[in-house]
């Protein structure tokens, strides 16, 4: 099965992952199955989502087709878990979505976030000279995924605005780490630490409103191509 993403994209998310005590566990948006499959191989009780069922190969999982635009069928607090990879930032609305894995996890559970490292050291020297983020949608060969249009979005989710709906929905953010770190990361690694540096000279509060510490931290500013996340709804 074909990972929608990148190829070392899951890196961080299934080394964590395998660490945990298995439980059950939301995949949404599920894709072609391949973490699903991972993680009932782990032993994890695995229920799917997907607006595509077209791209679903797996088999033998409980799978419904959903809109993350729109909602979730399931009860509340009904997943010890809910993973979302690679999918935020395909959505209208990325705060809805959170609010609804809120709803659906219990109390103590957590979400599994892997997202697209836009505020990386090379995006940041990409824009600074092409004037946008990357290559793919601006190739007149961009094919897009799926036949439903709302499947098809594509924005640059920063971690302050994707922060601020985890917040608002309840969460807590518990861990941040870079996924995908590849040479040209490590190479640029010296001009990250000058942007840190530099950034201390911010005001502490516009630091605090951009929520510079995370933002310029080592997960996302030399960080990788992809952003592994995970937030935890309150037991309380």
């Amino acid at each position: 099965m074909k990972v929608i993403g990148g190829a070392r994209s899951h890196d961080t998310l299934r080394r964590i992952l395998s660490q945990r005590s298995p439980a059950k566990v939301l995949d949404c948006p599920a894709g072609t199955g391949v973490l699903s499959q991972f993680l009932r191989d782990l032993g994890w009780d695995v229920h799917c989502a997907d607006i595509d069922v077209g791209n679903f190969e797996a088999e033998g999982f409980p799978f419904e087709q959903v809109n993350l635009n729109r909602g979730l069928p399931h009860e509340d607090d009904s997943f010890d878990a809910v993973l979302c990879a690679n999918g935020l930032h395909r959505l209208y609305h990325p705060a809805g979505a959170i609010e609804e894995f809120y709803r659906v996890l219990r109390p103590g559970g957590s979400l599994y976030i892997n997202i697209n490292n836009y505020a990386s050291i090379q995006k940041r020297l990409r824009f600074l000279y092409y004037g946008s983020i990357t290559n793919t949608i601006n190739e007149s060969s961009f094919k897009q995924t799926s036949s439903d249009p709302e499947a098809n979005v594509r924005h640059h989710l920063f971690y302050p605005q994707l922060a601020n709906h985890l917040e608002s929905a309840g969460f807590k953010i518990v861990d941040l780490q870079a996924a995908s770190v590849k040479t040209i990361h490590r190479l640029l690694w010296p001009l990250a630490l000058g942007i840190q540096l530099a950034s201390l000279l911010i005001s502490p509060a516009s630091r605090k409103r951009n929520r510079i510490a995370r933002a310029n931290s080592g997960a996302l500013l030399p960080g990788g191509k992809y952003l592994y996340l995970e937030a935890v709804k309150p037991s309380s």
